[in-house]
């Protein structure tokens, strides 16, 4: 006579590749030189395998993520340049190319906060800061997914990431932040489709409060601490979020992890939307 219950048999490893294993392809970062989602993807991707091309304004800051990554023993090149200049987006994706023969991968990590309305409604309105946020958050999505698709498509392994933020989906951070934030959400869903029957995958990250040099500059532990203190009471699982929850993430959306995901939302916020 037998019973209900569990059975516990031995396993051996699951058949089949790992799908989080990158070795032969290589990823385009940008926003790669600081303490922030680009370096942290840069380093998760070159761990599993992945050649890393890093792309960013400050060139002795892209030299320092390079070595760690180099020193870890990946394979790293990188390039200075600013993701508002077309040129200079078409030049990264280039220089990829020549540096690694292939592209398969762009995380689109690059951007910048802006002035918020806690600065005044001049600030909300300033036309300079609207520009200028626009041509970094948005303008340099838009250049890198121009001049990057046709690369990512011809490996058959294409995985495009832009990095938006949870302002995306609630009006958060300054006027221009939000709308471009917004922006990138619905060209998420356009690019995922048009570009899906090339073999290109996109596919966008949404962090909530994530400590990176943005939120935590240099010398502003004490402001940190107190803002964090406010956030963290809104934030379901108790804690602020860090680089390497989003680079986890990054990973699972560059890999065949996700392979039958596009045009898609993956928002990574300790249930803050929640």
């Amino acid at each position: 006579m037998t019973t209900g219950g569990l059975i516990a048999a031995k396993m051996g490893p699951l058949d089949g590749p790992d799908p989080f294993d990158l070795t032969g392809r290589v990823a385009l970062i940008t926003g790669a030189s600081s303490h922030g989602i680009g370096s942290a993807s840069a380093k998760v991707l070159a761990a599993h395998g992945a050649k890393v091309f890093l792309t960013a304004r400050r060139e002795d800051k892209l030299k320092a993520v390079a070595a760690e990554i180099a020193a870890a023993g990946g394979m790293v090149s990188h390039l200075a340049t600013d993701v508002s200049s077309e040129e200079g987006c078409k030049a990264a994706v280039e220089a990829c190319v020549d540096a690694f023969g292939r592209l398969d991968i762009m995380v689109l990590a690059a951007g910048m906060s802006g002035l918020s309305a806690q600065k005044g409604m001049d600030a909300v309105f300033d036309t300079d800061n609207w520009r200028r946020m626009m041509s970094v958050n948005l303008d340099g999505v838009f250049f890198m997914i121009k001049h990057g698709w046709e690369e990512c498509a011809k490996g058959g392994v294409g995985a495009i990431v832009p990095i938006a933020s949870l302002a995306a989906w609630h009006a958060a951070g300054s006027a221009a932040y939000t709308a471009t934030k917004g922006a990138i959400r619905s060209l998420t869903q356009y690019f995922g489709k048009l570009l899906a029957p090339e073999n290109v995958r996109v596919n966008t990250l949404y962090p909530g409060y994530i400590e990176t040099d943005m939120t935590h500059p240099e010398g502003t532990d004490a402001i940190f601490e107190k803002v964090a203190e406010k956030m963290v009471g809104k934030i379901p699982l108790g804690r602020v979020g860090t680089v390497d929850d989003c680079a986890n993430a990054v990973l699972y959306l560059a890999s065949d992890a996700s392979s039958f995901m596009t045009g898609q939302h993956l928002i990574v916020d300790g249930g803050e939307l929640a």
